[in-house]
């Protein structure tokens, strides 16, 4: 079992008030003071983006990454998430995928952020089309492609999507749109969730890691009797530091959010 106490303790340390906001959402349930909306308000872009990682602009990448904090709030259908959503779908190609924007090459961004790369379409492809099922957008009016049929193209005849050999992200957040269709009994379902057990290495990861494949899993609508799930779990509540924390691959001042993304999964499956 995790040692919620100190976890606790961690985030209402070192967490900002967004994240100390989001733990007390998915812990207890409790709905964000207006100083919490008026901050994430402060934060979206005039175009309805947002900005993260990547300072100035909006991104395709950052707009989910904050999107993911009014999930944790369990706000989904604010005007600002809405706005949000509109700039993710003005940004999504004909043939229903995504690419990151021309701008981001200007920024001295991570590889995996250059736009033009396949491998970059495939995984914020996968990202985006997970987020839509989590925030019931999957099927928006404005959509103007499949994001499953972009995905699907780049298969690889071993199960794989194009660029995944190093980094499974883009798998993990796949098989949360597969659930949705053509759902969680079908064979490529059940093949992309063979694959991904097989690329299991939580002894190599980060606390954060192990918890996005974690949460992927929970959107997915894997019970927590399932045995990939409990592999994951009892991997994940190992990584619990010592401090109460877990670590996050970005570093160690993400640590407070590393820490919740471990909670969320924590929570929501009955670990603690």
């Amino acid at each position: 079992m995790a040692n919620l106490d100190k976890a606790v303790d961690y985030v209402r340390a070192k967490g900002d008030v967004i994240e100390q906001a989001r733990l007390a959402s998915i812990l207890w349930r409790k709905q964000p003071e207006e100083a919490v909306l008026q901050k994430l308000t402060e934060m979206q872009n005039m175009d309805g983006g947002f900005s993260y990682w990547v300072k100035g602009f909006s991104t395709v990448c950052d707009t989910v990454y904050v999107l993911i904090w009014f999930d944790d709030l369990s706000l989904r259908r604010l005007p600002q998430v809405e706005r949000a959503i509109d700039f993710l779908l003005m940004h999504q190609k004909e043939d229903g995928g995504w690419d990151e924007l021309e701008r981001v090459k200007e920024a001295n961004a991570p590889s995996f952020l250059v736009p033009g790369k396949i491998t970059t379409r495939v995984w914020l492809t996968a990202y985006c089309a997970h987020w839509f099922v989590r925030l019931g957008y999957a099927e928006h009016p404005k959509a103007k492609g499949c994001q499953g049929e972009f995905l699907l193209a780049h298969r690889e005849p071993s199960g794989r999507l194009i660029g995944t050999v190093k980094d499974m992200r883009a798998m993990w957040d796949w098989l949360v749109f597969l659930s949705y269709f053509p759902g969680s009994d079908s064979e490529i379902f059940k093949q992309t969730l063979t694959v991904i057990e097989q690329e299991f290495y939580p002894e190599k990861w980060e606390g954060s890691y192990l918890a996005w494949l974690t949460c992927c899993l929970r959107d997915a609508g894997l019970p927590a009797h399932h045995h990939f799930v409990r592999r994951c779990l009892d991997e994940l509540v190992k990584k619990q530091r010592l401090d109460g924390s877990w670590d996050s691959e970005d570093g160690e001042a993400f640590a407070a959010n590393a820490t919740i993304e471990a909670l969320r999964v924590i929570k929501h499956y009955g670990v603690i």
